[in-house]
């Protein structure tokens, strides 16, 4: 099949996944002990007054109902809102969100910009100091938590460069440069585990891409040696390295709440641990959702930077 065809399978797989992960999140929000009316209303609060907060939030109707109705919100792109503040469910999700991209995407920058280099340089200098000096400093990335490296950027970098701050978020509304000097610290913290392991990552696939018997052909024929490393090896080797860098911005996404914790950016992870301990069920929902989306999105949009990275791989045949 064409790349169209392509898309629009994955597309269709996708929504099925969404489907089913929005149907357990709902059924597994709503199967945690305690009541939402109540953490409401306070434990002072009588019994009528339960009933009618949860005669009010939709909550006393039967979970089948509840979850039909939902769904067809859902279907029309409306997340609901949230059962403590009443304010839409996806503005929220969008406002929290920013600070917690912007941290996940300059880090896998910086991660990518740090590790590819550092793993070519690895793999030519094989048991070489240059091969060990990167070895090394990958599996001291890969040690080192990234909440323990934001503390240890506080206390160095921080307090020495005063012009980056070490606590909040400034928004891109308020500038390009504001939003990089706030955000740069985290997206180290955040990204220089990830360098180490995409290092690992990349020395690993040009050892073996190196040892190809077309990389030996390449060479016999006189091509220089940069055209040969850069276009026939380093080409070929980025691909599991492109596979692993897109899992790992997911998952960075995913678990960046350490790191806003520490620089005290109220972002993503930080809403959705609030709303879990509040059980404010819409905003848990569609936190989770739009989390399931961003990993379903990040694995298509792997697939298709294959036929960038190497042209020669075409979606067609068999697949």
């Amino acid at each position: 099949m064409g790349l169209e065809r392509y898309v629009t399978k994955r597309v269709l797989q996708s929504l099925v996944v969404i489907y089913a992960v929005a149907s357990i999140v709902f059924v597994a929000v709503r199967s945690v002990p305690g009541d939402p009316a109540r953490l409401i209303l306070g434990g002072s609060a009588d019994v009528d007054a339960i009933r009618a907060m949860r005669a009010n939030l939709g909550l006393d109707e039967p979970i089948p109902v509840q979850y039909a109705k939902w769904m067809a919100d859902l279907a029309q792109g409306n997340f609901g809102q949230s059962i403590y503040s009443g304010d839409p469910v996806l503005s929220m999700v969008a406002n929290a969100a920013e600070p917690t991209l912007s941290i996940g995407l300059v880090g896998i920058t910086i991660a990518v910009l740090v590790a590819i280099p550092a793993g070519v340089v690895s793999a030519t200098h094989y048991n070489e100091w240059e091969d060990y000096a990167a070895t090394g400093v990958a599996f001291l990335g890969i040690s080192m938590p990234s909440f323990w490296i934001g503390i240890v950027l506080i206390l160095t970098v921080g307090s020495t460069l005063s012009f980056l701050p070490t606590y909040g978020y400034a928004s891109l509304k308020a500038g390009v440069i504001p939003w990089f000097t706030h955000t740069i610290l985290p997206a180290l913290a955040v990204g220089l585990p990830y360098a180490g392991i995409l290092t690992r990552m990349t020395r690993s696939s040009m050892l073996e891409v190196l040892g190809e018997d077309y990389m030996q052909t390449a060479r016999a024929k006189g091509l220089p040696a940069r055209t040969v490393l850069l276009k026939h090896g380093l080409q070929n080797a980025l691909l599991p390295v492109v596979t692993v860098a897109g899992i790992l911005l997911a998952l960075m996404l995913g678990g960046v709440v350490a790191v806003e914790m520490v620089f005290g950016v109220q972002g993503f992870g930080r809403l959705l641990i609030r709303s879990i301990e509040r059980q404010d069920f819409p905003v848990v929902q569609g936190s989770v959702i739009l989390i399931s989306i961003v990993f379903v999105f990040m694995n298509l949009l792997v697939d298709l930077l294959y036929t960038f990275v190497n042209p020669k791989i075409r979606y067609g045949g068999g697949e």
